[in-house]
């Protein structure tokens, strides 16, 4: 149960009913707090909801105003606990976390909106982890629209993967990501709890140079055909020069 710090008594649509209908309404692709106007009457949200009229965009809008971050982490519990319940029908033999950050535009002079060039659009930054088989969320966070990608990732990943690691003491854990979080806090942390991790290095002279060579012998092996009409991936092993105290990610 999600308590908010609310003393409003609400005749109509108590705070319970709101967040429903906005958990029903982003899954139906309604994800702006004005839709609930064009779906007051809707028949198959009025039916799942179980309530005559929906709330109106003023209502789902006060309802912002309440949320702290104890509501946070209240429904982050409640996230956990649904997905929980899916992973114990069947226990996983392999964790594959995604982690990945997007961009959530922002339309007006919204607090801690921000220029994202990356993006090339104002927006806040969010933060995301994936369980990589179900494509479930597990986690997220919500950041300002300036902050870089690996920001505050080694808070954001290590609590997750404690929890997981100790549920599941005795299987593989992945961490994934792309060249953002290519960070030495992220490595280490992977390291301490006994989680593999596969995360893209960011492209530099040396390692175009290393892709480069291993493109031209895969180009001058005649027993390759890479024009056959098929995909083909290739993968080499190799160790990187790191910075001392650092180990080397294969």
């Amino acid at each position: 149960m999600v308590h908010i710090k609310d003393g409003v008594s609400h005749r109509s649509h108590v705070n319970h009913d709101v967040i429903m209908q906005k958990i029903y309404q982003n899954a139906a692709g309604y994800d702006a707090d004005d839709h609930g106007d064009n779906l007051k009457y809707d028949p198959v949200f009025t039916t799942v909801l179980d309530k005559p009229e929906l709330a109106s965009q003023p209502t789902m809008s006060r309802l912002n105003q309440h949320l702290d971050k104890e509501t946070m982490k209240q429904l982050q519990t409640v996230n956990q606990t649904i997905t929980e319940r899916f992973q114990e029908l069947e226990p996983p033999e392999i964790l594959v976390l995604d982690i990945d950050s997007s961009n959530s535009p922002t339309y007006g002079d919204q607090y801690g909106s921000s220029y994202n060039p990356h993006y090339g659009e104002n927006g806040y930054h969010p933060i995301f982890m994936f369980e990589g088989d179900t494509g479930d969320c597990l986690k997220a966070s919500l950041r300002a629209g300036n902050v870089y990608t690996s920001r505050q990732i080694v808070a954001f990943v290590g609590p997750e993967l404690k929890r997981l690691r100790k549920k599941y003491p005795h299987i593989k854990i992945i961490i994934r990501g792309d060249s953002g979080f290519a960070t030495p806090g992220l490595y280490d942390l992977c390291e301490e709890l006994g989680a593999d991790y596969v995360i893209r290095l960011k492209a530099n002279q040396r390692l175009q140079r290393i892709a480069g060579e291993f493109e031209s012998e895969i180009l001058d092996d005649p027993e390759i055909d890479i024009y056959d009409g098929r995909h083909h991936e290739f993968y080499r092993h190799l160790h990187t020069k790191l910075p001392v105290g650092m180990n080397p990610v294969m």
